[in-house]
């Protein structure tokens, strides 16, 4: 006969408590700043950020990466790290189903003083083989001076052989496309593609979270100690998709109408994001499905955001917040009632 265990033999359930939800309001990051050698002053000078003076080349401004992390400077857990704050509020803050161990992207701005190095990154199929991680992006140009460029892409043709004659010779440029970077413009850049951001370029760039750059090519540059900085051949030439040479620059689509005063332009749609532009020119109401949390970023005036039964929150030109996905009904309009407020909305797909 089977045994007989009574009731008090099994351990009871432990049922984990459900995560709380996060209340349904703006969330404002506080930047993370990086020095790199090329970087600029454009931060300061023309974005009128409070930072102490330096080149500052990078403004990780959605961060939850082990090489910067950005901190809430307000809502229910001011001063906790994004990380922290996914571990406590979960899908209420990514939307339902939204699982992740960290954020899933990272938004930064980028002062380009000086041209980048000619790079690469891991797209998901190679970033395993070289024990780096996944990086597609795409930039938004904001600012760029009249002669400045984006380099993305060899040329069609270019081939392993090909890169490796040129950099004997000491001409790998010759082997990048080259084109004018404008504000407005958008360039796409999946991991594979060798690119390079040129001097004079302020832009907007939204990526996987990743940190992984593999460098070709330095323009012969030295760093603050006098000495070149490294290369990364070996794996650069492991992730190398060849076959991307077709133009990175995203077409400009027509604004789609929402309601009087207030269209959508779609952006780009990635895999792993969607960038559209909201262009507002008078009050509107906004309903999300609540599937993704929304970055918002405006470009080019203040915007004033106001969620259902709060106070209403100004986020100023240049500025980045993070709507969570339980907040799917808000207020916006321009904070100057007279100005046309163009603003950046990403979301995952």
């Amino acid at each position: 006969p089977a045994p007989h265990f009574p009731l008090s033999f099994f351990p009871p359930r432990v049922q984990t408590p459900p995560m709380p939800d996060i209340p349904a309001i703006p969330l404002l990051p506080d930047p993370v700043y990086k020095e790199y050698v090329w970087g600029g002053t454009r931060f300061a000078t023309d974005l009128h950020r409070r930072i102490l003076p330096g080149l500052y080349a990078e403004s990780w401004e959605i961060a939850d990466h082990p090489d910067g992390h950005t901190r809430l400077v307000n809502g229910p857990c001011p001063g906790a790290t994004l990380g922290e704050a996914i571990r406590q509020f979960g899908p209420s803050l990514l939307g339902p189903g939204r699982h992740f161990e960290r954020f899933p992207l990272l938004v930064k701005l980028i002062d380009a003083r000086e041209t980048l190095s000619v790079q690469v990154h891991p797209d998901d199929r190679t970033a395993p083989l070289v024990g780096g991680e996944a990086k597609s992006e795409m930039w938004f140009v904001l600012q760029a001076t009249p002669d400045a460029h984006i380099y993305s892409g060899f040329r069609p043709g270019v081939t392993p052989e090909t890169f490796a004659d040129a950099r004997a010779k000491g001409t790998i440029p010759s082997l990048l496309q080259r084109f004018p970077a404008r504000p407005g413009m958008v360039f796409n850049t999946p991991g594979g593609r060798v690119h390079a951001i040129g001097a004079g370029c302020l832009l907007l760039e939204v990526q996987q979270n990743a940190n992984t750059t593999y460098r070709l090519y330095d323009w012969d540059r030295l760093d603050r100690n006098g000495r070149p900085r490294p290369l990364h051949l070996e794996k650069a030439l492991r992730v190398i998709d060849w076959s991307l040479s077709e133009s990175p620059v995203a077409p400009i689509l027509p604004e789609a109408p929402v309601a009087p005063g207030f269209s959508v332009r779609a952006i780009l749609s990635t895999p792993h994001y969607r960038v559209d532009e909201w262009v507002l020119s008078a009050p509107a109401d906004v309903s999300l499905d609540g599937s993704s949390f929304t970055i918002l970023f405006p470009t080019d005036g203040d915007l004033r955001i106001r969620p259902p039964h709060q106070p209403a929150m100004i986020l100023g030109r240049a500025s980045t917040c993070l709507l969570p996905a339980d907040l799917k009904a808000f207020s916006v309009r321009p904070a100057d009632p007279a100005a046309t407020v163009r603003t950046l909305a990403i979301r995952l797909p």
